[in-house]
This record gives C-alpha cells, structure tokens and sequence, in this order.
C-alpha cells in the first residue's frame, strides 16, 4: 500500500497557522517600544536611511515602501498577518493565506533591526512561502475532503526539516568548540542559555555524566536523523523505478515502506528533541515551529495512531476531478515558487562556499532571490557560552541612590525564580543577552534604549517589568555587568536564592538628559 500523507499535510498547515498567528502577536505587543514611533529603534527612520541610501523593495522586500513604517502603518501590518495566519489556522484559503502571511512577516522583519534578527524569524517566513506550495489553494481545507499535497512540494519541506536539523550540528562541530568536542556543552548550556527556565535549573543538578549523554543524544538527532530523509529519498526512487519496470506493481511495496518508516524515525525523532529543548529552555516559538515542521514526514497511517479517538473519524477522499484550467494554474504557481525557493538555496550554497560557481545569469538571479529569505542558514549554539553575564540597568534622580529597572523575563533578583516565556519571544530580553556578551559600543541600540528611559517613554518602559520611578524621567541612567551562575540545591535550601551573582564593575558610561 502506498503510504498517503493527506492527514499530516492538514494538520501541518493548521499547526502552522498557530504558530505564525503567536509569532505575529507576540511581536505585535512589543512593536511600539522596539520600532515604533517612539521606539528604541523607529522603523520609520529606518526605512528613510535606505531611501537615502538609493534603496528600494527589490533590495529590501517590505511592504511599508508603499504602506508607511510609522505606527499604524506597522499595526495594521500587524493585523493583517494575524488575520491571514488565523485563517491559515482555521483552513480557509491556506495555500494564497500562508504566502499572504509570509509577505506580512518578511514586510516587518525586514524593519525590525537587531529585534528581528533570530533564525526562528527567518524560519517562519521560509516555511510559509514552501506551505503555499504543499496547501491547497481552495477556499475551505475540509478535514472530511484532505487532499495529497503535490509530491515535489513536500519534498521541498522535508529539504528544509534536513537541512535545519543537519546543519545545526554541522555548526557545532565544524566550530572547533572544545566544549562541544569533549561532549561537555551540556554541562554549561542550562544556565547559560538566553532564557532559563525552572526545569533548566533542576536538570542542571544532573550528573555530568547525564549531561554528556544528552550531548551524545543531541549529535544524533541532529547529525544523524536527519538522514532518514535521504534514505526516504532513495527508497522512493527505488520504488519509482520497480513500478515503471517491474512486472508486479506489488514490487515496489517494499522501498515505498522503508521510505515511510525512514520519515517517521526523522519526524518523531525531531519532536523528541523539540519537546526536550521547550521544556528546559525559553526559545519563543522556535521549539513548536520545528515540531510543526516535521509533522509532513508523518504517514497517514501513523497519524490515525497518534490521533485521540475523537478525532479519528474516516475522511472522505478529495475528488480526483479537477478542471484542466485549475491544474495548469496550480502547476505554473508550485513552479514557480519552488523555482525562487531552489534559487535561494543556491544563494545559501554560494554564501557558505559551498558548491560550484554559477554562470552570469544565473548568479544574478540568485542575488535577487537573497533578499526575499527563500532559503537560509541555521545552527544554534555553534560555540557554547561558558561564562552568563547579566546587564543591569540603573536610573537615579540625583547620581547618588540608584534605582534597577526590572525586566519581565530575564535573570535579574538572585532570589527569584526563572520564569517561563515561551512560546512569546521577549525580544528586548534576548538582546539583552546578546549585548552583554559583548561591549557596549558594539550595542548601539542599547545607548537608544537608555535615552528612552531618561525620557521615560511609556511604548519601551511597557518592555519592563516594573518601572522603579512610576513613570518620573531620571536624571542619569546607567548599565553595570555582573556575573550568574546557578546555585546549587544548598544554595537554594539554605539561602533561598536560584542564581549566585557577582559584581564585575560598569558596562557603560552613565548618561544624563543632555
């Protein structure tokens, strides 16, 4: 019997629509402090620079060329994805609304700044663009009418499930991190890691020995696993092949199975790992969109076996009927999507210098399609961060009693639990952690943001956690670095403290209103 994939297709498209629906309003209710109007980094001045600079929508694909970058221009942008990702959600267009979602988020990715800067981001508007090629393009995705996705567009989605997984192992190893090579990241990923969580806090009173097993686990799931993919593909052309020129079409039974298992071991393997990081860590919705990614390369008859009882009701199959003018417009939209979609992968190839060079035209081509996020790089944690260091912000009235700012997601009162996040993505938070691994001038945004509090803006102080002066303007504000490290169970029990901190001295000059 040949493995059918209807099923895992609808509920890939309807998980999708969640998780961009969540990525929409998470950065929605952040948008005006980070590049709103009054934000810490204004879009509108963005997009006025690369006016100035010559630039247009074939360099930087957003829709606010036409729209406007201020800040009922970026809501309204805002809203519209959200609509267009809840209908996704919903079944109804799914194939015209994940492209429409994927144009909304890449229109305000390509203005968020450093804010907007994750993998996750890009990840997002990738998928989308390669779910218009596997959803149906009707106006209503019925679960009692599935439809088979077209059999070039889910391979292209299992191209990027292999390449997301695979090469973020290729990172970690190709790095020459020695915390890697001696299967000793663990020992240091739990505390160090953007955003902890209260789970991430007890795994790491684990055994090192625990750690370095997990780190084992990690390298197979991501160095290994994914190869089932290219098993899948050879088992598939095996089948091909046996059922144009064998005698028996029975013949080709045998590979058409192992293709299926193949994906299977891949897509449950990849959930398994998804579910492992969710639980000990806070990364936004990066965790649910690979698990939504990897729900395709589950069969049909394995997704009868994991749905609840309720929800296992025989579907009706789609009528194979369609007019000729439908397949001839749903052949030439799949081609050329997928035709952009492996022009960006040449453009990833050529970025990493990979592969061989490309004639004029084509290469030009290829430059065209980078902007449009068809095709990109992945890879968390290429080299493990062994030291955590926290920034804390400071505003004073007179320069002699400071005050800290509180913010709402990352480590700040030793005392205090680590909090759970995700699946929101608090990008100030997570810059934070960036900028604390380096120096303050290679941070200009943070300078932006401290002016912001001086003048005691409402859209960023809306950021924090607790506002130490109830909406006052300072006269000085300031940064100080400090060193965290996890307590152990004494530390915890005896003292009542999650983190053991130290002070390491000022991060940044202190700033006044002038």
């Amino acid at each position: 019997m040949t493995p059918t994939y209807a099923k895992s297709t609808y509920l890939f498209g309807r998980g999708l629509g969640a998780v961009i629906l969540i990525a929409f309003v998470s950065w929605h209710v952040q948008q005006a402090g980070l590049v709103g109007d009054h934000g810490i980094l204004p879009a509108s001045d963005l997009l006025e620079l690369y006016r100035q600079r010559g630039l247009g929508f074939s360099d930087l694909p957003t829709l606010a060329w036409w729209l406007g970058a201020d800040g009922g221009s970026l809501s309204a942008m805002c809203f519209v994805g959200e609509l267009a990702a809840a209908l996704l959600m919903i079944g109804v267009l799914p194939g015209p609304m994940a492209l429409a979602s994927a144009a909304f988020y890449l229109s305000l990715q390509v203005l968020g700044g450093p804010f907007m800067a994750f993998q996750w981001d890009l990840l997002v508007i990738e998928t989308a663009l390669l779910a218009a090629l596997v959803l149906p393009w009707r106006l209503w995705h019925s679960p009692r009418a599935l439809i088979e996705p077209p059999p070039f567009a889910r391979w292209a989605i299992y191209a990027l499930a292999f390449r997301l997984m695979f090469l973020s192992g290729v990172v970690k190893l190709s790095s020459g991190d020695e915390a890697w090579a001696e299967l000793r990241a663990l020992d240091y990923h739990y505390w160090t890691q953007p955003l902890p969580n209260p789970l991430a806090w007890l795994v790491h009173q684990l055994p090192s020995g625990f750690h370095t097993v997990s780190t084992v686990g990690v390298f197979v799931a991501e160095l290994v696993l994914p190869f089932g993919i290219v098993l899948a593909l050879l088992a598939t052309a095996v089948a091909g092949a046996l059922h144009v020129f064998a005698k028996r079409g029975s013949a080709a039974a045998v590979p058409r199975a192992v293709s299926a298992r193949a994906l299977r071991m891949t897509g449950l393997g990849t959930m398994g790992l998804m579910l492992v990081i969710g639980l000990t860590g806070n990364y936004g919705f990066f965790n649910a969109l690979t698990a939504v990614i990897a729900l395709p390369l589950l069969d049909d008859a394995l997704v009868d076996r994991l749905t609840p009882e309720r929800l296992r009701a025989r579907l009706a199959r789609a009528s194979r009927r369609m007019h000729v003018g439908h397949r001839v417009v749903r052949l030439a939209q799949c081609s050329l999507l997928l035709f952009t979609y492996w022009l960006g992968a040449l453009a990833l190839l050529m970025g990493l210098g990979a592969g061989p060079s490309l004639p004029d035209a084509l290469h030009e081509d290829v430059q065209a399609a980078q902007p449009y996020r068809i095709a990109n790089g992945y890879g968390l944690f290429a080299v493990m961060t062994r030291v955590r260091r926290e920034i804390r912000v400071e505003g004073s009235l007179d320069g002699v009693e400071w005050r800290e700012y509180r913010f709402a997601h990352k480590p700040g009162d030793p005392a205090e639990v680590p909090g759970v996040s995700a699946p929101h993505m608090p990008r100030l938070d997570w810059q934070m952690w960036f900028a604390a691994l380096g120096s303050y001038r290679h941070n200009p945004w943070l300078g932006r943001f401290m002016r912001r509090l001086l003048e005691a803006e409402p859209s960023v102080l809306a950021l924090l956690e607790e506002d130490p002066f109830d909406g006052e303007r300072p006269r000085f504000v300031r940064a100080t670095l400090w060193d965290y490290r996890f307590s152990d169970m004494d530390g915890l029990r005896e003292r009542g403290v999650w983190w053991e901190v130290e002070e390491l001295g000022p991060y940044s000059p202190t700033i006044g209103r002038r």
